[in-house]
């Protein structure tokens, strides 16, 4: 520290001399700095180094006094400058006994402090109660914000701190003060010491943001109002003009909420049917935007797609079969969007829309058919290579039954002519190698109504040509029809009898023939002919004829019982009652 010694300056035993230090001192308004002195509570004397000293002698503390002046250093005296920021000393060499007027012993100085203060005061603001961030060299802050001055100078002391806000004009701060409205903000400020240093004034830029982000979601795929499809997806959008958006937050239904990373949200973790998305957005100084919340159904079951046969079928072990007739019908139904189309493919051709029920190509055997539905919002049954319905075996039957006949029971053929009787039946026999035999049926003459064969069925027609007409049916009503003609013959055989004698006498009614008559048989049939004749003698055995009956024994009582046969089994009985005479 500098200090500026007087010595032998004081004649000896002066009373009432001392040193007197004065300024001219003008008090300091905002605008370019005033110097000035002051004097702290415990006298310590605080002086801007701005300010002129002037040293003068005086008798008396009022007293005009002299100013000192130095021969050899007159150029740097009136007025001395305090060169020396902090405390400045001015002494004498030693100190006098007041009352005596003898110096004190031990010798001391005596020094008269002044702090020089020449630097202005350094100001600090800081910002409270608000949520901050950082970018691109802004600095943003969110609702509530208020700022804080401090100031300190080093020797003097702060006196005041001035502060201006935007276009305001500054005023003395006092305490801490609200930032009002939003966008960008510019604080001023400065501070003054107690000796008039001004500090330059400084200013702190920033922007407040008390709005929240905007916020909406997006659906990216197919909708239907608030209907969206099993392939769509969620994305959100959202603005913030200020400080930016910091984070979104999504839940669907009633989970907790996630943070949104930027990807498309898949919906494929819900459910079919009714959900809620609720979403909000934060800027980075804390604003949030209220809740919104978008009700919406989650659609992600396909149609469901039936097949309808229209016609003949038959189903056998998981096989179908198809007559050449039938069609197959397909319909779908939806469980919200509703059914866009339906779309089919017949033996690995390409898929095609459905419009109307169908025939399958007119070839016998296998098809496959498959088949699926499309909703308004393009849901599949899990792609166009995934089927709900898929019938893998159709089998294509177009032609019907083999039908035959046979015959149980006489028959007779003769110049490519069958003859046939009442105890002859027809035997029906089908047989299907596709979808096998459903049933035979037979109509005679002509008949529009068929009768269903059950079993083998004989005529009971009058004698003559007749028509039969034989029908078969496979499971899928294809039909095969067959024919027969008949000869039907009902009429019995016309049975003859003659002796080889006349009767000599008669008895009881009969007449009697000697022992060795001889008795003849023979049968006629207008159509096929007699084919057998048998006879039973009284209680005996039937015996096939062949040679006249003879042999009789004598005086005896004969009864001959005869039954012809024709060719077709019709038959006709006879008795031939007689007696023998003795010999």
């Amino acid at each position: 520290m500098k200090s500026i010694r007087i010595q032998n300056i004081f004649p000896a035993g002066l009373a009432g001399s001392f040193l007197m230090l004065c300024c001219q001192v003008l008090v300091a308004q905002p605008g370019p700095p005033v110097p000035r002195y002051f004097i702290g509570p415990d006298s310590t004397l605080y002086w801007n180094r701005a300010l002129p000293v002037y040293i003068k002698l005086a008798p008396s503390p009022d007293g005009a006094g002299v100013n000192l002046v130095s021969k050899e250093f007159e150029k740097y005296t009136n007025p001395v400058f305090l060169d020396t920021e902090g405390p400045n000393f001015i002494r004498t060499r030693y100190a006098v006994d007041k009352n005596t007027r003898q110096t004190v012993k031990p010798q001391l100085e005596v020094l008269f402090e002044v702090v020089a203060d020449g630097e202005a005061p350094e100001s600090t603001i800081s910002f409270k109660n608000a949520n901050a961030f950082s970018s691109a060299g802004k600095q943003y802050y969110g609702r509530g914000l208020t700022y804080e001055l401090t100031s300190s100078d080093k020797y003097a002391g702060v006196e005041f701190i001035h502060s201006a806000i935007n276009s305001d004009p500054f005023s003395v701060y006092q305490q801490a003060i609200s930032v009002p409205g939003e966008g960008e903000q510019t604080v001023r400020f400065y501070s003054t010491d107690r000796v008039g240093n001004v500090e330059p004034v400084k200013q702190s830029v920033f922007t407040t943001d008390l709005s929240a982000p905007v916020i909406s979601h997006n659906i990216n795929g197919i909708s239907d109002s608030n209907t969206i499809a099993s392939t769509s997806t969620i994305y959100f959008t959202a603005t913030d003009p200020l400080s930016g958006v910091a984070r979104i937050h999504y839940r669907f239904d009633q989970a907790p909420f996630s943070i949104y990373t930027g990807a498309n949200l898949k919906l494929d973790h819900l459910e079919d049917g009714d959900h809620v998305l609720e979403y909000y957005a934060e800027d980075h100084v804390g604003n949030r935007s209220v809740n919104a919340g978008f009700r919406f159904y989650y659609d992600k079951l396909a149609p469901i797609t039936a097949s309808d046969i229209l016609g003949d079928k038959y189903i056998w072990q998981d096989k179908v079969y198809f007559s050449g007739r039938t069609k197959m019908k397909l319909t779908a139904i939806d469980n919200k969007a509703g059914v866009k189309e339906i779309r089919y493919s017949v033996d690995q051709e390409a898929f095609k829309t459905y419009e109307e029920p169908f025939y399958l190509p007119a070839v016998q055997g296998n098809h496959t058919i498959r088949f699926y539905s499309i909703d308004r919002l393009s849901n599949t049954p899990g792609g166009a290579e995934e089927y709900k319905h898929n019938i893998n075996l159709v089998f294509l039957d177009l032609t019907g039954p083999d039908i035959g006949h046979s015959f149980n029971g006489p028959t007779f053929r003769a110049n490519n002519e069958l003859f046939m009787g009442p105890k002859t039946t027809f035997v029906l026999q089908g047989k299907d190698n596709q979808s096998g035999l459903q049933y035979m049926a037979y109509s005679i003459d002509g008949a529009q109504a068929e009768t269903r064969y059950e079993k083998p069925f004989g005529l009971d027609l009058p004698s003559g040509v007749h028509r039969i007409e034989l029908f078969a049916y496979d499971q899928v009503n294809n039909r095969n029809v067959s024919e027969a003609t008949v000869h039907f013959d009902s009429g019995s055989p016309i049975i003859i009898s003659n002796f080889s004698t006349s009767p000599s006498a008669q008895r009881d009614g009969l007449g009697v023939y000697p022992p060795y008559v001889v008795l003849f048989l023979a049968a006629t049939d207008e159509i096929v002919g007699n084919d057998k004749i048998y006879y039973r003698i009284n209680d005996g055995p039937e015996l096939a004829y062949s040679n006249p009956i003879g042999n009789l024994a004598p005086d005896k009582k004969y009864e001959i019982r005869v039954r012809a046969v024709d060719k077709v089994g019709n038959e006709s009985t006879r008795s031939v009652s007689f007696f023998t005479s003795a010999r």
